[in-house]
This record gives structure tokens, sequence and C-alpha cells, in this order.
């Protein structure tokens, strides 16, 4: 008896390939479905859609994203592969891709169910560099999911091999309705995100950054496509939802309410400070208490005063601002019936609209002034016409250290007269006998312009600021601390300590209380595409492309980065996003 010819041997190269493409067609189809059972976590840990069209659309994005992402991989893979002219190594090729691509849809998924962001090739690159999973996100499931995905490979194989022996051909028509239903969704959820942009409808625009992949044409660059107008590199789709605070808020304030001013001398760094040209800062520093290591978390003013309000990241500006969602502690105080003004001789171009809404203060309550000395007076004015009983927020934030650095000029005389209008401030409050029912913060929300390092992320010398507080009824004086601390401690101080709430300030901020620092090595914080670790004495860096660094003392240490370390930052930093 002849022995029976290899099915490689007797089908020709087109033959082979003409197989590979029909049964790649089936192959792909059906693990197409199961990436779109599987991305429906994806609509799980989405945030809730508040409105039907917005529900429409993340269930339309959904459907059409991933049967787009299954489309793709098709051509870039399975088709060109199908050219080897092997139908048995295709399909071994095949299924072994397929697995590769199933499990890092489960990765990423996980990875968005738990921190709100989608798999990149750095933390791609550091997981497999790493391989030991022990990133605090236990991915130890792909023990049971990859069995599970390969038997399910096993039987897709099965069917469409079973699909191109048939020995008579049949109509199915479900491929092509489903292809079809889903190609509307695809060219729907586009159109939809295209006017909601147009329109800024945000119950949709924040919806862009849920599915993998996902870049949802705007209005700008779809008009842009087509030649009608020329695009520029904002834009103006920026926004995803925010979740806060992540609980209601309770409290249970005190019983007599304590008044709060804040102090922010911009443009003065830790280094300013000194027995001779800032006497009163010097006084205060080792009077009362004193955060030796407290770090801005950001270049900019209003990015460090928006960290300051809300205890958030800068991240959140644009979204919570948008929406015209205020500060807990604001609303806090507007409940207890706090009088609120705020007084700035910051340019407004400088300082962003956003100030009001920081401060929580409408138009009536928001003075700006064009000098520090009129920001101190008006000030101490509105504190001494308030009746006895009224309990108030006084925010100040001045502007001439900065214009003086920033037009070079005598550095140290301006130093020396907004150390002095502070000093007269003070005593005028201490004359009154005020501080015994007041906490007051003295910082800074830009450091000294001259301090800026070369060819730094994050400058230390500018970045290092005094935080002076004064605690109400004169406790704590003479103590320093030196603990690492940030603007973002602010709100957590003043929401526990003064205002009585009692939901825990993670709820609200990533910050902590300032009396309540645990002994943490450093704070969290973003900038740009890159995260930062701020400690005492060196900043780490976290790049987008996976590469880490310290910098420390002005010079850049590449460092093998931790995969553990970076997630617990990034779930720290996204904790808030809906």
């Amino acid at each position: 008896m002849t022995q029976k010819p290899e099915f490689s041997k007797v089908l020709s190269f087109k033959e082979q390939v003409s197989r590979s493409n029909i049964w790649g067609h089936h192959f792909v189809f059906l693990n197409t479905i199961f990436a779109i059972i599987v991305g429906s976590a994806y609509l799980y840990a989405a945030p809730e859609t508040e409105s039907f069209l917005s529900f429409v659309y993340l269930v339309f994005a959904w459907l059409g994203q991933m049967s787009f992402l299954g489309f793709l991989i098709y051509l870039i893979f399975f088709f060109p592969l199908s050219f080897i002219g092997n139908f048995k190594l295709y399909r071994v090729l095949s299924v072994v891709f397929a697995l590769l691509v199933h499990v890092l849809l489960l990765v990423d998924a996980k990875l968005f169910l738990a921190i709100k962001a989608h798999l990149s090739w750095g933390v791609l690159s550091l997981m497999i560099r790493d391989l030991d999973f022990n990133s605090g996100l236990n991915f130890r499931f792909l023990y049971i999911a990859v069995p599970v995905i390969i038997g399910l490979e096993y039987l897709f194989t099965r069917l469409s091999t079973r699909e191109i022996y048939r020995k008579q051909a049949r109509h199915n028509y479900f491929p092509a309705v489903l292809m079809g239903i889903v190609g509307i969704c695809f060219v729907t959820s586009h159109s939809l995100h295209i006017w909601a942009d147009a329109t800024g409808y945000e119950k949709i625009t924040v919806l862009r950054s849920v599915l993998p992949a996902h870049y949802p044409m705007t209005a700008k660059s779809f008009l842009s496509n087509h030649g009608l107008i020329e695009e520029s590199g904002s834009n103006i789709s920026d926004y995803f939802a925010v979740n806060y605070p992540l609980e209601a808020i309770e409290s249970d304030p005190h019983e007599s309410p304590k008044n709060v001013i804040t102090i922010m001398l911009n443009g003065l760094s830790y280094s300013d400070i000194d027995p001779y040209t800032t006497k009163n800062l010097f006084a205060l520093q080792n009077e009362y208490t004193s955060y030796e290591n407290h770090y801005l978390p950001y270049q900019d003013a209003d990015d460090n005063i928006f960290a300051a309000a809300y205890g958030l990241p800068a991240m959140y500006k644009q979204s919570l601002l948008s929406k015209r969602i205020i500060p807990v502690n604001i609303g806090e105080m507007q409940h207890q019936e706090y009088q609120l003004r705020v007084f700035t001789s910051l340019n407004k171009k400088v300082l962003s609209q956003a100030i009001a809404p920081l401060a929580g203060a409408h138009k009536s309550s928001l003075s700006y002034l064009p000098s520090d000395k009129e920001l101190f007076d008006n000030a101490m004015a509105f504190i001494e016409k308030e009746r006895a009983g009224q309990h108030y927020l006084v925010s100040i934030s001045t502007s001439s250290l900065i214009e003086t650095q920033e037009n070079s000029g005598d550095l140290k005389a301006a130093l020396k007269a907004e150390d002095e209008m502070l000093g007269q401030f003070m005593d005028k409050l201490k004359e009154k006998d005020l501080l015994k029912n007041t906490l007051v913060l003295i910082t800074s929300s830009q450091g000294n312009l001259n301090r800026e390092e070369q060819e730094t992320t994050y400058s230390m010398a500018k970045g290092h600021v005094p935080l002076i507080v004064l605690w109400p009824r004169n406790t704590l004086r003479g103590v320093k601390f030196t603990t690492v601390s940030s603007h973002f401690d602010i709100a957590s101080t003043v929401g526990e300590e003064i205002l009585g709430i009692k939901t825990p300030s993670s709820k609200y901020s990533i910050g902590n209380s300032l009396l309540k620092l645990a002994d943490r090595d450093y704070f969290v914080t973003n900038m740009g595409a890159s995260l930062l670790l701020i400690s005492n004495n060196a900043v780490t860096v976290y790049r987008k492309n996976g590469r880490a660094y310290i910098e420390k003392d002005g010079e850049k240490t590449v460092i093998h980065p931790n995969l553990e370390t970076l997630i617990q930052a990034m779930s720290e930093l996204n904790r808030f996003k809906g």
C-alpha cells in the first residue's frame, strides 16, 4: 500500500496561501469576539456615564474599538504571515501570536482596573525585566488565564479548520452582519466624539481614554484632516473623568471654629532665609513650627496653589475647573459659614483664571492689588472689621520677589522689604491677640527663579521652600520637622485639624496632615510625561519610555526602575480618575 502524501506536499504554494487566508479570517473573527468579551472589563472600570448619550457612546466605542483592533492585527500580522506558504506553520504561529495578544490585553485591563492607566512600552519593559510579577497588582491570575486562553485558541483552531474543509459551501451571514454592526459602531462612536468635542459635551469627551489604544477623532483633527483649519499643537480634549472626593464628606465642626490665614511669599526659596536679610522670617522659623524639608510639587505658582487648595496633582486641574468643582475644604468652609477672602498681586496672566475657584471665592471676594504692601494692608483691614465670633479664611499671595527676579532687580532689597511687611502684619496679629484662634501658614508657591539648576528635571534648590506654621493656641512652638512635606499636605491639614473633617484625607487628597506625617521617604508628583519621587536630598525620575534616573546635586545617575514603586506611584496619582 502506497503511503498517502503529506498535505504540504499535495498543495501548491498558491493553494496553501489561499487556505491560510481563509483560515485566518475565521480565526481572527473568533478571537475578535473573545477580545470584545474581555474588553467588557473596561466598561466595568469606566467612569459612570452621566447621560444616555454618553452610555451609548461608551458601548459603541467598546464594540467598535475592540473589533477595530482585531481587524488591525489581522492586517499587520495574520495577512502578511499567510504568504510563508506553509499552512501548518501558519496555524502554529497564529495561535502563539493570538495567545500573546490576549495576555497583553488581560494585563492592560488589570492595569486599568487598578490604576486607571493603560499598558505602555515602559511598563511592559519593566515587567519583562523583573519577570516576578510582584508589582503589587497581583498578576498571578495569569497562571489560570493562560491555560484557559490556550484551550480557547485550540478550539478556535479546530473550528476555523473545520470551516475550510466543509465539502459543501454554505451561506453564513452571521459574520458579515456582526462585522457590519461593529463597523457602524466604530464610525458612530468617532462621529459622536467629534460632535462632543466641537460642542464641549464633556460627558462624552471624558471617556476618551477608557479603551486601549483608543484615539477618537476630535473636531479639530477632523477639520484639520479636511484642510479646513490649520492644526496647532494644543488639544482641546485634554479632560478626563474625575471622582472627587472619593466618598461623601463627613465632619464634626469644632465648637470654637478656627480662622485660617495663608501667606504665599512667591519667589522665596528656603535658602533665601537668613538672620540679616529676612530677620522676621528667621525669627518665625525658630519660634514656631518649621517644616525643614518642604518641597513644591511643580514649577509654576498656579499649579502649586492648585495642589495646596485641592491636595491633588495638577493633572486634575483642567477637569475639575471645567466642571466648577471647588475644593473639599472650601465647600466645608462655606457650610460652616466662613468668610472667604483672597488677596493677590500676581499678574492675571501669570496666575490663571483658576485662582477664584481655587480659593472658593466669588468675584466680590477676590482682590487683585498692584503691590504687596496693599495686599497686607487690605488683608489686615478685612480682619479688623470682622465682628467678634465670625471665622474666616484669608489668603495672601505676593509677587514682588518674582518681579524683581524677572527684571534682574536688587533681590536682597526686595527680600528685606517683603520680610518687613510680613513682620508688621504678624505684629498686628499678635497685638490683637488673634493668633491663639488662628492657623497661619507661611510658605511660597514659586521658588527663587535665580536658584534654577541647569539640565535638571526638577530643581531642588528652587523647589525647596520654607513652611512655617503657627498653630492655634500657640502649640508646637520651636519645633522643627525634617520629614519631607509638600503643598499636597496643606489641604489635608486644614481639613482634619481646623474644619473637623472625619472622612479620611486619602478620600480627597494625596497628602497627609502635617501633624500626622508618616515617616515617608518621598512624595509623588508628575511633570509632563515624567513621574517624580521627591525626597529630602534627591529626585527619582521615571520617564515615559521606562527609563529611570536619580537627580542629586545636579548630577544624573541611571538606575534600574523598580516596577512595584512605579505602580504604587501611578496608583497614587491616578486614584481620583473616574
